[in-house]
């Protein structure tokens, strides 16, 4: 750098908060959000004479005229960017300090490193400077700063004087974060043993949980690398979520009392800083590592009960004795609310897999029972009565092995309605109902044994029951409310119920046809047949004949006039 110049410069750094996790939410909307923030940096600085000297990744370095220039656009920019309230914020350092510049216009040296940290110092949507340009704009623009005194900051040998600008509410709101609502950050465990040699114990629990979690379908987990940032530090809670991105921290610790060593861990909601669970785990220190994978798949079980499949999460992943064969059964179980044909053929395989590490549990045969009738229930076989009468040959196969199994009598429920015995089917389902009162999945078939069997206001209620009772409950669970609404002629009701169905998955076509019935049922004769045509053109294959066979009516008049408002719609018969 033999023709580089030194000179005196006003440096503005800036950089994306959380860019990372937003890439991970939406890359493109991403992308197009950090081009429009570089463009209101890039014309705030044009517009004072000054010059983008760098813009790698999500960062910007740009030099400017004067301390006062730099200032003047860092507010600018924080202020547009409030103004819009997208969620892509800034953080930015403005400094005044010697730089080293070479011919190509790159500049180097300390100046630029500290106004890089004075950035890193800077909450999100806001500004901090150095002390030298805090003395020569005070007072200047409106705005009051805040002494953060002096930090000592990394590559930096002496410790930086650092002011906070103080935006104002208005100016500056807080971060707006986009959450996954059963989205989670698993802290590194704290060691409070006072012995470095439990540290492994510490991080294997809390890195054993992450892998273990991230196994759950619906539970997002945030990566080691992101959780473990935090490790060692003191922590908000709310603000690692708000960080983060996610609704849920988990915490835990480790300490030891004599020969005694105490693992606790508790679940935070981070966005009203309050208790969601928690528990504690006493172990003998000799027993302390044979004991890990022992506490990690209680406390995994307990978020996947919380944040995930409700109550039925802790019967499922305690169904199997050996690990392969609850890894299979658990991912069955995962992939078979999926919502489409091949995810329920895909769950069958996995708990076959499972029935044959482990030949004498009831659970894989009553479940595998339970995929063969949801493709009766949504029309996925091509011999419905091959797969009833594999439904009903699994599920006795699980009640020889043990009688307390709730999926094998939700399976032959559901076979007694399509074989038109509705009081030993609803028998049946009240019996799985009555072994798993806390399970979502007896309450799901319950309710839909007495949509079929014409007792509306108790499916709807079921139903109800079903979705607050599992977090991750599938959506057909919401189109049995729906549509015992409609069958029940609260049609005003049903129709908001059932449109949430289809926009949520357009390919479930027993809700799109039921919003066919119910905007019928009010008059709204084209928007019915707008639909129709829709699904026509969607799936040509079609027709209320093949429709008719997943319909298993007590009523068989009343499965008629369902069939012939949906044909005079302009459904093909």
């Amino acid at each position: 750098m033999q023709s580089a110049e030194r000179r005196l410069a006003a440096i503005l750094a800036a950089d994306v908060v959380g860019y990372s996790r937003l890439m991970q939410q939406d890359d493109r909307a991403a992308l197009e959000a950090l081009n429009e923030r570089r463009k209101l940096v890039a014309d705030a600085v044009a517009a004072r004479r000054g010059r983008i000297v760098n813009a790698p990744g999500d960062s910007i370095l740009a030099e400017l005229p004067s301390v006062v220039a730099a200032v003047e656009a860092a507010l600018e920019v924080q202020r547009n960017c409030a103004a819009d309230g997208k969620p892509m914020q800034l953080r930015i350092g403005v400094n005044l300090g010697d730089v080293l510049a070479d011919e190509t216009g790159a500049i180097y040296g300390d100046g630029v490193n500290i106004a890089a940290r004075l950035e890193g110092l800077a909450p999100p949507g806001g500004i901090c400077v150095s002390k030298s340009v805090h003395d020569q704009v005070k007072g200047r623009f409106g705005v009051d700063f805040e002494d953060l005194g002096e930090k000592t900051v990394k590559n930096i040998a002496s410790p930086v004087h650092a002011f906070a600008v103080r935006l104002g509410q208005a100016a500056a709101p807080a971060e707006p974060v986009v959450r996954r609502p059963n989205s989670i950050a698993i802290l590194a465990f704290d060691n409070m043993t006072g012995e470095p040699a439990q540290e492994l114990f510490c991080d294997g629990i809390s890195e054993d949980i992450i892998t273990d979690l991230s196994k759950t379908i619906g539970i997002a987990v945030m990566n080691r690398q992101s959780s473990f940032t935090y490790k060692g530090k003191p922590r908000d809670l709310r603000a690692v979520g708000r960080e983060l991105g996610v609704k849920y921290v988990m915490e835990g610790s480790v300490r030891k009392a004599g020969n005694t060593i105490r693992v606790t861990a508790q679940l935070i909601d981070a966005e009203t800083g309050a208790h969601v669970w928690a528990n504690r785990y006493d172990r003998t220190l000799e027993d302390a590592f044979l004991v890990g994978d022992e506490i990690t798949e209680d406390i995994v079980i307990s978020l996947d009960v919380k944040l995930g499949h409700g109550e039925e999460a802790r019967i499922w992943r305690k169904a199997m004795r050996s690990p392969q064969a609850r890894d299979l059964f658990n991912a069955a179980m995962n992939a078979r609310d999926g919502g489409t044909p091949q995810d329920v053929r895909r769950a069958r395989e996995l708990l076959l897999e499972a029935s044959r590490i482990e030949p004498d549990s009831p659970w894989p045969y009553a479940h595998m029972a339970v995929t063969h009738v949801l493709e009766v229930m949504n029309g996925w076989t091509s011999d419905r009565a091959r797969s009833l009468e594999e439904a009903r040959s699994l599920a006795f196969k699980a009640n020889e092995l043990e009688s307390t199994v709730a999926g094998a009598y939700a399976a032959l429920g559901v076979v007694g309605l399509f074989e038109d015995r509705h009081d030993e089917a609803l028998a049946h389902l009240e019996r799985a109902n009555q072994m798993r009162p806390m399970c979502s999945g007896p309450k799901a078939f319950l309710s839909y044994g007495q949509l079929y069997s014409g007792l509306w206001d108790s499916a709807v209620q079921n139903a109800a029951n079903a979705v607050e009772l599992n977090p991750l409950y599938p959506l057909w669970y919401r189109y049995l409310m729906g549509a015992a609404r409609y069958f029940g002629q609260n049609i005003e009701e049903a129709l908001p119920v059932l449109r949430g169905v289809r926009n949520a998955n357009p390919r479930m076509i027993p809700a799109r046809l039921a919003v066919i019935a119910a905007e019928r049922a009010l008059g709204r004769d084209a928007v019915a047949m707008a639909e129709a045509a829709a699904i026509v053109k969607d799936r040509p294959d079609f027709s209320l004949g093949k429709f008719a066979q997943t319909q298993p009516f007590r009523d068989k008049a009343l499965r008629e006039r369902y069939l012939e408002a949906l044909r005079t719609a302009g459904l093909p018969a």
